[in-house]
């Protein structure tokens, strides 16, 4: 998956009109709350098979850090 494809499938899974920049801090983004926690783990499962640890998500500071538990192996 590329970095755009990734922001484009975010967008969905935040259900926000405008892309947010993989350097943007998740605090910043209204919609990371807990249903957007939920949509990413959704989205991640359905997207690789990998499995991603609730705590390498909450350790997640940028949309950056959220793309590279999906692609990085």
């Amino acid at each position: 998956m590329t970095p755009e494809e990734f922001q484009e499938i975010m967008l969905d899974v935040l259900n926000r009109e405008e892309i947010v920049d993989l350097d943007t801090n998740l605090n910043d983004i209204e919609e990371w709350d807990s249903m957007g926690y939920i949509a990413y783990l959704a989205m991640a499962a359905e997207h690789t098979e990998k499995t991603i640890r609730a705590k390498d998500i909450r350790n997640a500071v940028t949309m950056r850090d959220l793309y590279d538990l999906i692609v990085k192996e």
